[in-house]
């Protein structure tokens, strides 16, 4: 039985191709590892090639070099344009456009709903999984069958279906969509990558590809997806989540020019294991909680710094203490070296006394 290649499945870490192979009515995924890092647009032509001579079996240079070369493009983040594209070594000859996101939905695959938003009815199927049953491209129209209830939810635009990757281990930069969570709904859905894993808690730490936030969740909760089905305006991530750069934002670096800052470089600043940590007894403010936004706003003392989990130890006025990300404090007024190291703590006991009374 002659084997025919379906489609291309991209793999970030480690870097590799996945070629899904069907052979009669069985279908299977080859993977190829790739080289770690490429620095210039020639390793990428380089690197295509030698997966092509691999392959051979399965493909060509006339067919799919053009496809290759656009992929490992995204994996490395080298743009190639078109027209160097065309006048490569062996690039030449006429080769099909890369596979779009909509190319990687087949009916009959495994898939997971993201992106609805509360306006739309079907939010109640964010992160929910099932199979694509109907896929009509030409149309925009498309089934998807609940892996749980059984329901068949109609869906037009294509952006809120992702493909499921198959199963293999979570690890940092895998791409993923959160779900099944029950305190907090409104994150069903979201897509995001993983920047951190604690095997010791099972616990992900995950952020956000349109907001930039992160979040800690359970490996139950996440669900691996297909980077090539997710679509290119979707994947930019944001690394700079709530930053504001207005000129209130602009600070002194340490060559003394100006810089623009919003509130996450205290947390650019930990992660670095730089000096500009706010130190104990420094006044900040809360902002850019999303679950907890009845704090933003206040006004807390800093009691110490965790730089390994970029987090800070703060006091709150009713004297109430709580740990924070660095990304969601701003800096009102360092600690005076001549006043009291501790001066909110009186005054936040004072006003939870007053409130007893």
């Amino acid at each position: 039985m002659p084997k025919k290649l379906k489609r291309f499945l991209l793999r970030y870490d480690p870097p590799g191709i996945g070629l899904e192979v069907a052979e009669g009515d069985e279908l299977s995924i080859h993977h190829v590892d790739l080289k770690d890092k490429v620095h210039v647009v020639e390793d990428i032509y380089a690197e295509v090639d030698r997966l092509i001579d691999m392959e051979a079996e399965l493909l060509t240079r006339k067919r799919h070099r053009g496809a290759l070369v656009q992929l490992l493009s995204r994996l490395y983040k080298i743009d190639v344009d078109e027209a160097e594209d065309q006048d490569s070594p062996k690039g030449k000859q006429s080769s099909p456009k890369a596979a779009s996101p909509m190319d990687s939905l087949q009916e009959g695959g495994q898939v997971v709903l993201i992106n609805f938003r509360q306006e739309q009815a079907d939010v109640v199927h964010n992160g929910e999984m099932g199979t694509l049953t109907k896929c009509r491209h030409d149309k925009k129209k498309y089934e998807v069958t609940m892996k749980k209830s059984g329901e068949v939810v109609k869906v037009k635009d294509p952006s809120h279906i992702i493909g499921i990757a198959p199963k293999t281990t979570l690890a940092v930069n895998a791409m993923v969509v959160i779900r099944g969570l029950r305190n907090h709904t409104e994150l069903n859905g979201c897509l995001g990558r993983v920047v951190e894993c604690h095997e010791e808690t099972h616990r992900f730490e995950v952020r956000a590809i349109e907001s930039g936030q992160l979040f800690r969740v359970k490996q139950e909760n996440l669900v691996l997806i297909e980077p090539s089905s997710v679509p290119a305006n979707m994947a930019k991530e944001n690394r700079e989540p709530n930053t504001n750069a207005s000129p209130r934002g602009l600070r002194k670096d340490a060559t003394g020019a100006a810089s623009s800052s919003g509130i996450n470089d205290s947390a650019t600043s930990l992660a670095a294991g730089g000096d500009d940590i706010f130190e104990p007894g420094a006044l900040v403010e809360l902002q850019g909680l999303q679950t907890a936004k009845t704090y933003n706003g206040q006004q807390a003392e800093v009691l110490s710094a965790d730089r390994a989990r970029q987090r800070y130890e703060i006091r709150l006025d009713d004297g109430s203490v709580k740990t924070i990300r660095a990304e969601n404090v701003k800096l009102i007024s360092r600690p005076s070296k001549s006043s009291p190291r501790n001066p909110r703590r009186k005054e936040g006991a004072t006003k939870a006394a007053d409130r007893g009374k």
